[in-house]
């Protein structure tokens, strides 16, 4: 097998261009995860202040479910959007810099980073798929039980 692949200057002005838009993804995912950690922070204070309403404004059972539960889930959210943003990152960086040296270790490493991306991508949408499924699955068998009452 020819391990040796070049790139036209095509192929090198299509990366190039492929960077640009995954630098500014990736900055906009940064600002994008910073404002979930804001939220989380503060979103459990509101629920908080919610859950010690009167029960006549119809909120009295948000605080049922935990104000830290909410917390935990959008810092989980916050984590892998800070790794896919990374990732993106990392791939816009090394490509600039392999495209401007000229240089194939630093192309793979780009490249790299941009196959962990779409892994980690990839892996999310199976983890949601199968969520997605489960609950189909649940609402079917719960529907099934009281349509036979």
């Amino acid at each position: 097998m020819n391990s040796e692949l070049k790139l036209t200057s095509t192929g090198i002005s299509y990366l190039n261009q492929a960077r640009k838009w995954t630098h500014f993804l990736a900055i906009l995912g940064f600002i994008g995860t910073g404002i979930i950690v804001i939220v989380a922070l503060f979103l459990s204070s509101i629920l908080a202040m919610f859950s010690g309403m009167d029960s006549s404004y119809g909120v009295s059972d948000i605080g049922a479910i935990g104000t830290g539960t909410v917390t935990v889930f959008y810092l989980v959210l916050a984590i892998i959007y800070f790794f896919l943003s990374l990732y993106l990152y990392r791939f816009s960086i090394r490509i600039k810099a392999a495209v401007h040296e000229q240089n194939s270790t630093l192309l793979e490493d780009g490249l790299k980073n941009l196959k962990s991306y779409w892994k980690l991508t990839g892996v999310l949408t199976a983890v949601m798929l199968s969520i997605y499924f489960l609950f189909l699955l649940i609402t079917l068998l719960f529907g099934a039980a009281f349509a036979s009452m």
